[in-house]
């Protein structure tokens, strides 16, 4: 793979009382000792370079998604509304096609469980 989009939206009310707003699966140890999105973005490290990874994520979430996966702010794309995968994905993939039109994305979601990466 090129590049890897991982979307990590929604609202905190899933997994409730565990999930808050402020605290969302993503950011849950729900399947081992670590965070969804921290064990998604480890997942799929051996086929994309950290450099070539976009977060898709709402303002609230930004910033603790930023320091649960250590990266940079750049590659965080903040939609200004919730609106779905679609816009998110496609908001992504349009950003990376202007940087590498032959690109091969992708496509994850941060609170997917891998239980074997390999």
């Amino acid at each position: 793979m090129d590049w890897a989009v991982i979307l990590a939206g929604g609202s905190g009310t899933r997994f409730w009382p565990l999930s808050s707003p402020s605290h969302p699966k993503q950011l849950l140890p729900l399947a081992g000792d670590r965070p969804t999105a921290v064990t998604t973005f480890e997942a799929i490290a051996p086929v994309v370079s950290r450099e070539r990874m976009l977060l898709v994520t709402g303002p609230q979430l930004a910033e603790p998604l930023r320091e649960a996966t250590g990266l940079p702010a750049s590659q965080v794309l903040i939609e200004p509304r919730a609106a779905s995968t679609a816009p998110a994905l496609v908001w992504a993939t349009a950003l990376i096609q202007d940087r590498d039109p032959d690109a091969t994305i992708l496509s994850m979601h941060a609170d997917w469980h891998l239980a074997d990466p390999d």
